[in-house]
């Protein structure tokens, strides 16, 4: 009698939830395409911007290349440099790709300039098209380096080879060695400008392997230190009071203005290592960025308006520096510090 009861109820619920679909005519007002201006400078590198079209977000296919008769110009520190060159690279969307159909491809557009700025430098990037409102982004000056030092503790290690049976019950052993360790990482940091506001991040790729997989590590990360809590004071673009939704590895300087600081954070890494491998293989890269203040905005609005962290939350913006249009120009400098994963006890 159970049986037939939820079955009866399984098929009411079916034919209630299928009844209840109604078609929605959006009234809503269609906002018109505008530019986008991607740019992320780093000082001694070529400026590089990627500019592309918006859409409507109920828009089916929506192109976003950019016009053929867009312009863009490159400012430093106030100073016109010329025009930027444009090159096209296709990047097929996964929701419209097509083998049989080249043209749902997106045509992404970057645009280069042969100037590498230098620390300090103010840079300013305009983009102009028929039909479209003209854009520009300004950074704030590009940050200078910073100096930090690596040191870790292992706390705990531990390896082993797997075994596996033939057809007979034959013991064999993997050559593979698998190695589990536990790492407290410290980053010995001195804030590069007393008396005003710093922004940083920490960025470890967390997983590596060859092929075939005969030697692979994957990194989790534990971010306790209290600088991850901190969050970035007179800020007039976010609300930072849900610290529930802080981006991992970014943090300011806001608890050792003009100090050095010990960072420290924990580190599960697991390892497969083959009989022959190469030790450059197992050098794990650590970039330390000295991040504009734009771009700090940026990460964490991205952050917080991921859509998984909460349901019923108000939306939040991704904050945008590019008058009339959208996107993000800002500047950033890396360092980075490579440490060797433990392949030994």
């Amino acid at each position: 009698m159970k049986t037939n009861l939820l079955t009866l109820i399984t098929i009411v619920t079916a034919v209630l939830l299928t009844s209840c679909e109604k078609e929605i005519e959006f009234n809503g007002e269609q906002t018109d395409p505008k530019l986008v201006i991607n740019s992320l400078m780093e000082p001694g590198q070529p400026v590089k911007a990627s500019i592309s079209k918006s859409f409507f977000f109920l828009d089916n296919h929506a192109n976003t290349t950019a016009p053929d008769d867009l312009v863009a110009t490159l400012y430093v520190n106030g100073n016109l440099l010329g025009e930027m060159t444009p090159h096209n690279d296709t990047v097929v969307s996964y929701d419209i790709w097509d083998p049989n159909d080249p043209n749902l491809g997106h045509i992404r557009k970057v645009y280069t300039y042969d100037y590498c700025p230098a620390m300090g430098d103010i840079i300013k990037i305009t983009a102009s098209a028929n039909g479209f409102d003209d854009v520009e982004a300004e950074t704030s000056p590009l940050p200078n380096a910073i100096e930090a030092q690596l040191s870790a503790d292992v706390a705990h290690w531990d390896s082993w080879y797997e075994y596996t049976y033939n057809d007979t019950y034959e013991e064999k052993t993997d050559s593979l060695l698998r190695i589990s360790a536990e790492v407290t990482l410290s980053f010995e940091l001195t804030d590069p400008n007393p008396g005003q506001v710093d922004c940083f991040k920490i960025y470890i790729p967390n997983w590596k392997n060859d092929h075939p997989l005969r030697n692979s590590y994957d990194c989790s990360f534990e971010y306790d230190d209290p600088v991850f809590g901190s969050a970035l004071p007179n800020n007039e673009y976010i609300d930072f009071s849900d610290l529930d939704t802080k981006p991992l590895g970014v943090f300011t300087d806001v608890l050792f203005d003009g100090k050095s600081y010990q960072l420290k954070f924990k580190m599960t890494v697991w390892l497969t290592v083959d009989e022959e491998y190469d030790p450059a293989f197992f050098q794990l890269p650590i970039k330390l960025e000295h991040l504009s203040k734009e771009y700090y905005n940026y990460l964490y609005t991205c952050d917080q308006g991921d859509m998984s962290m909460q349901l019923f939350a108000e939306p939040i913006q991704t904050y945008s520096n590019v008058k009339g249009g959208y996107g993000i120009v800002a500047g950033h400098t890396v360092d980075t510090l490579w440490y060797a994963l433990p392949l030994e006890e």
